[in-house]
């Protein structure tokens, strides 16, 4: 039978109440299949919390949760006053938010966005580098940087990727791409169902497309009475050439107007 809750030394199971119970601030996940926490919370209803919550204590009398948030979440649902939970000692709250962290890495089927994330709050947490984050967590610093930079991509399109079951690669693909291209590739490829080879191609077809179009070459005359000079002169020589071209124009305010005839033969 579990006790009832005060604060016990480490690995003792206790009953403690879910008002006392917080979510932990820095907590990796983002998203809940709301589908797999109905299904917790039959089986709860059936069968109990079997497996106890992880909770360390950062006040007397306060918990935070290092693992089993789901269950917590389902049983809170369910209208329970207390959960079991293994209390886990830790020697700070710092410390106590590491471990929960470190543990979901570890532990929890993390998205690959929750998994950059969790990165990117560890390293903000405790002021650390990259490499420094890395080397707490035993993984290379490039597997950091490179789950890092899926944070450019917009909340609405991470939902977007993981509720449609798309894989890392196809979000690297969304890297490629500023903010608008990124909703319209990943539009592109959810609606046409496209695979990671037809997305590539996608990808790379637009970026082409992006490529800036060169802007007409700019004229070196600023004033427009140099072109009307211009076209006097050409008038002009055709005249003194022996074309026989009637030139006709007109000038207002706004604008001046040439109306050129020049036969197709001349005697």
């Amino acid at each position: 039978m579990y006790k009832q809750a005060t604060l016990q030394t480490g690995g003792q199971i206790l009953l403690i109440p879910t008002g006392a119970i917080r979510e932990n601030p820095l907590r990796a996940r983002l998203y809940y299949n709301d589908g797999k926490t109905d299904e917790l919370m039959r089986s709860i209803e059936l069968s109990g919390i079997v497996e106890p919550l992880t909770v360390c204590a950062v006040d007397r009398g306060r918990y935070v949760i290092i693992s089993g948030e789901r269950r917590y979440r389902a049983a809170k649902a369910l209208g329970y006053k207390a959960v079991p939970c293994v209390l886990i000692e830790s020697g700070s709250a710092a410390e106590a938010l590491f471990t929960c962290l470190s543990n979901q890495l570890t532990h929890d089927p993390l998205s690959f966005f929750e998994v950059a994330l969790c990165y990117e709050k560890l390293r903000d947490a405790f002021s650390l580098t990259y490499e420094q984050t890395a080397a707490r967590l035993g993984v290379s610093p490039a597997e950091v940087l490179g789950k890092v930079r899926l944070l450019q991509i917009p909340p609405k399109q991470r939902r977007q990727i993981l509720e449609n079951g798309l894989s890392e690669s196809y979000a690297r693909l969304l890297l490629r791409h500023p903010d608008a291209q990124k909703a319209l590739l990943l539009d592109q490829i959810i609606a046409e169902r496209l695979s990671l080879r037809q997305a590539r191609e996608r990808s790379n077809r637009l970026l082409r497309g992006a490529a800036p179009k060169r802007s007409p070459p700019r004229g070196y005359f600023k004033d427009a009475r140099v072109f009307i000079n211009t076209i006097d002169r050409a008038c002009r020589a055709m005249r003194d050439g022996g074309v026989p071209a009637a030139v006709e124009r007109e000038e207002s305010a706004e604008s001046v107007s040439y109306r050129i005839t020049v036969p197709k033969e001349t005697a």
